[in-house]
């Protein structure tokens, strides 16, 4: 899918044909809990990639202790829950029969907390679905401008996808929260960013926060520059989010770039990394993908198809 509206039409199709508007948010419940058991599982997942090599990438990529990100939840998942986009009941009850919610995940829903957010494979499922209806609920003027804002806005992944709140579909709570403060001059940085950030799963920009990722990044840009970001610091936010939650890709653009481009991961800059010329999903394909395995470096045969929203 090469283009914006082909995207769009994809995740309309996929919300369409699912038996409920919650399988999406199930299935990547199930694939959290995979990730968020324990760090064999990170062991487990180098072990088993078709391509080995691609292993040795994937402590620098996704270092096993994580990544801290100098950004808080402060109380912004209690406004969620006051306005009802979050019902903590319902969160819990999807985890109840998968090891439970961690104690810092439901302190969230009761109060205020200053501690820097942490993204890591036990940390990064868990904040998908926190992030993700703050992305979707939270006021600012750029939604004005939102593909998602509309008589369609529940057709969406990101929205109509959202089934843990008071309401039946996240769609009724787009843009209606004030669940983070954000003035114009934050505003314009978050938008900024927004517009050129892309994610793998698909052509979009995390601005078209038409699947739970999108929205989960749009909301981390909002607290972090709610909280004096700058629009660089948004891009390093940015990349290390998509490296925890898009593992495969990243770890194949750390190889792509120092085999064929003589750069060690640390020396790419995070804009360029989530570009629409790497992070989004055809960008990916032909100019990451592709050309490893033009050069004889990845099977053909190894996976190219689009990430999965569900994770």
């Amino acid at each position: 899918m090469d283009t914006k509206k082909s995207s769009v039409s994809r995740r309309k199709f996929l919300i369409y044909s699912s038996a409920t508007f919650g399988a999406g948010l199930v299935g990547g419940v199930a694939g959290s809990l995979y990730w968020a058991s324990n760090d064999t599982a990170f062991l487990a997942f180098v072990k088993g990639r078709q391509n080995a090599v691609l292993g040795r990438f994937a402590r620098e990529v996704l270092p096993l202790q994580g990544r801290k990100i100098d950004v808080s939840f402060g109380d912004s998942i209690q406004r969620l829950v006051e306005a009802g986009v979050i019902s903590p009941q319902k969160f819990k009850a999807v985890y109840a029969k998968r090891g439970g919610l961690p104690e810092w995940v439901e302190g969230l829903f009761a109060k205020s907390s200053s501690d820097p957010i942490t993204m890591s494979f036990q940390t990064a499922p868990y904040l998908l679905n926190l992030l993700w209806p703050l992305g979707v609920a939270t006021q600012a003027q750029f939604n004005a401008k939102s593909p998602l804002n509309g008589p369609n806005v529940d057709r969406y992944a990101s929205t109509g996808g959202w089934t843990l709140g008071k309401a039946r579909r996240g769609g009724g709570y787009f843009n209606k929260v004030a669940a983070v403060d954000l003035n114009s001059s934050q505003e314009a940085v978050v938008f900024e960013a927004a517009e050129s950030c892309y994610r793998p799963c698909c052509n979009n920009s995390t601005f078209l926060q038409d699947c739970n990722h999108g929205s989960a990044l749009l909301g981390l840009y909002e607290l972090a520059a709610s909280q004096g970001a700058s629009v660089d610091e948004l891009y390093k936010i940015g990349h290390i989010a998509n490296s925890y939650w898009y593992p495969d890709e990243y770890i194949e653009m750390a190889y792509f770039f120092q085999k064929l481009k003589g750069l060690n991961w640390s020396e790419v800059a995070p804009k360029k990394v989530l570009s629409k010329e790497y992070s989004s999903f055809s960008g990916w394909q032909k100019n990451v993908h592709k050309p490893l395995i033009v050069a004889g470096l990845v099977p053909s045969a190894q996976s190219g198809s689009p990430s999965n929203c569900g994770v």
